[in-house]
């Protein structure tokens, strides 16, 4: 039967071959699109799009006679490649030919790679809700199948929920992202995740946080050597030192960003380019530079969403150089464009347009329509800080309330000024003061709003609570539950986990001779040892008086052992001090252990670490004892 079967497709090998004449090279070129759907192409593909763009156009020539799935995936690789040269007509009009092909009986995969490209469109021309729509889409048809492409559509979702400023459910998707891509081990995603969180914790202005995780998935890129995801993070970089008004630094990045991008002969890519330093220099002031480079991105197809910034940008610097009439009209455009965009009406981005009118209004000497421009501003942006409630909204408040304060003195300078004139009427002035008063009671409700949203915030985040208040570390709840997950995905007999309990030696004795406040401080100041000794992705706890527990991921028993022995080296060098000044001398006894086959929940993964420990305190104290005995 299996020779048979080996006949028949010899014989069917034969036919294809003899087909027409130069089927030889004919055969090569399908083998070679045959590959495309291998995950190694993406690799190629990453690395030099350029010249991988170029071999599927060769392969084109070959399109009317390749089988209809061979068709499908050379269609999805040369959107890839399109994608990433930003070429996004072409993008575009071949995620259509894509979508002409697919029926219901296609590949699963490559239904959702139409799928993501379609959401990549929409979201491209900010039609957020129906980009959403596809990325579930996307996530729907790859759960079960493909969870890098899972992950890369949940990823592109939590983007799209932050363009709305809905960071709540954007952060959310990007810990259930964060978490899959490390069970995955796979470094080009996680390297993805990092960026993403750069962009997400740049439209948040947490700019530290934001640069953090642009410059780890720059370091990532640049070993894997994807040209176009380096030149992605460089370009995140320079926008996060924008946000954080660093100008020069974002200057220079943006800079770097122009040299990178010669990796794709599309010239469009410039726009992005000047988009980012006209932004820059605008916000530095340097506004003759800015307009220079806000006109140099106008001449190339943008995005209307980036458009619209430029605009908002272009009349600040018109404003400031006296050209009222062009920043009027540069708003005009700035307004048009946030209409074509629905989801951004009502977004801070689009709000800001009201604030430059504000200051247009007040260059123009128009000091009521200035201050009732700005008053609605602030008014309805803190309204977004209330919903959005973030750490930020104190610091944002107080530079609001300094141009308020401006806008305010302007105001009453001009009164004083009709006062003198008797230009005013006292009804007018009668009026004014009921503004005044009017606005004071707003701004009193507010500021009251604030303060019960922020008290009921705060009592359900202590009320769910994950945390150990004294030490600041994990409390015992959690940290059972995480080391439970933590199992469930490690594979004792391919991946490694090990975990460390530790006691500190004694602590009866230094609650009796120096009180229990100094008991504390003790538990405080080992919890802060632990976080700094401590590997970023390890994880610890609190989960008894004196008793410490710490998961380490990826690590085997000889490294816990090696990590164990830091930790209780710097718990013995550290000089513990009582609450009235005195030194005390502290150690502490641990425990290791690693998983293993036997060993399937917290439960038994605990009792055999406790072992160890135990072992560790009959030994003397102060040391370090592991279960290797348990291991099989």
């Amino acid at each position: 039967m299996q020779l048979t079967k080996v006949i028949i497709i010899f014989i069917t090998l034969l036919l294809s071959v003899s087909h027409k004449a130069g089927a030889e090279q004919v055969s090569l070129q399908k083998q070679q699109v045959m590959t495309l759907h291998q995950v190694s192409t993406e690799k190629q593909l990453f690395s030099e799009p350029w010249s991988f763009y170029q071999k599927l156009l060769a392969s084109q020539k070959q399109f009317p006679e390749l089988a209809n799935e061979e068709k499908l995936w050379l269609l999805v690789r040369r959107a890839q490649c399109e994608n990433l040269l930003y070429f996004y007509d072409k993008f575009a009009d071949t995620t259509q030919e894509l979508k002409a092909l697919v029926n219901d009986n296609t590949n699963i995969i490559v239904q959702a790679y139409l799928a993501y490209y379609q959401g990549v469109i929409k979201q491209r021309d900010g039609d957020y809700q129906g980009s959403r729509v596809y990325f579930k889409q996307t996530m729907a048809l790859t759960k079960q199948v493909d969870r890098h492409l899972y992950v890369t559509a949940k990823l592109e979702l939590a983007y799209t929920h932050s363009l709305s400023e809905l960071f709540d459910t954007s952060l959310a998707d990007m810990q259930e992202a964060y978490i899959e891509a490390f069970a995955l081990n796979d470094n080009f995603l996680i390297a993805t995740i990092n960026e993403t969180y750069g962009a997400i914790y740049g439209y948040m202005r947490q700019n530290e946080k934001s640069l953090e995780y642009y410059q780890k998935a720059l370091d990532s890129y640049e070993k894997l050597g994807y040209k176009a995801h380096i030149a992605e993070a460089i370009y995140g970089i320079a926008t996060t030192y924008r946000y954080w008004k660093k100008y020069d630094l974002a200057v220079e990045n943006f800079k770097l960003y122009q040299k990178k991008i010669t990796y794709t002969p599309n010239t469009n890519i410039i726009y992005f380019a000047s988009y980012g330093l006209g932004m820059t220099l605008a916000e530095q002031g340097n506004c003759h530079a800015a307009l220079v480079e806000i006109e140099r991105a106008f001449i190339h197809d943008g995005l209307d969403d980036f458009d619209a910034e430029l605009y908002k940008r272009k009349a600040s610097c018109l404003i400031q150089l006296q050209r009222l009439d062009e920043a009027e009209q540069a708003l005009n455009n700035a307004r048009a464009l946030f209409q074509k965009i629905p989801e951004l009406l009502g977004t801070a981005w689009h709000l800001e347009v009201d604030k430059i009118a504000g200051k247009l209004a007040y260059a123009k000497q128009d000091y009521q329509v200035a201050y009732q421009l700005l008053a609605t501003y602030y008014q309805k942006y803190t309204d977004i800080l209330i919903e959005n409630s973030s750490a930020r909204v104190a610091s944002i408040r107080a530079s609001m309330e300094i141009e308020r304060q401006e806008v305010e003195q302007a105001l009453s300078k001009q009164r004083i000024r009709a006062e003198k004139l008797a230009f005013k009427t006292q009804e007018q002035e009668t009026l004014q003061h009921r503004y005044f008063i009017i606005f004071l009671l707003i701004l009193l409700l507010i500021v009251f709003a604030i303060v019960v949203y922020q008290h009921r915030t705060n009592r359900k985040i202590f009320e769910l609570s994950i945390v150990d208040s004294l030490s600041g570390l994990y409390n015992r709840r959690y940290i059972f539950e995480h080391l439970d997950k933590q199992i469930s995905r490690t594979s004792a007999d391919k991946g490694t986990l090990s975990i460390i309990l530790f006691d500190i030696d004694d602590f009866k004795r230094i609650n009796d001779c120096y009180g229990h406040p100094s008991g504390d401080l003790v538990i405080e100041q080992i919890a802060k040892i632990t976080i700094e000794t401590l590997r970023t992705e390890d994880v610890s706890g609190r989960i008894g008086g004196e008793e410490f527990l710490a998961i380490l991921p990826r690590t085997d028993l000889e490294q816990g052992e090696i990590i164990a022995e830091r930790l209780r080296e710097n718990i013995n060098n550290h000089q513990f001090m009582t609450e009235d000044g005195h030194r005390m001398s502290i150690s502490a006894s641990f425990g290791v252990a690693q998983l293993t086959l036997e060993l399937n929940d917290s439960k038994s993964f605990y009792a055999v670490v406790d072992e160890a420990l135990y072992l560790a305190k009959a030994q003397g104290k102060n040391c370090v004892m592991s279960a290797r005995n348990n291991i099989n």
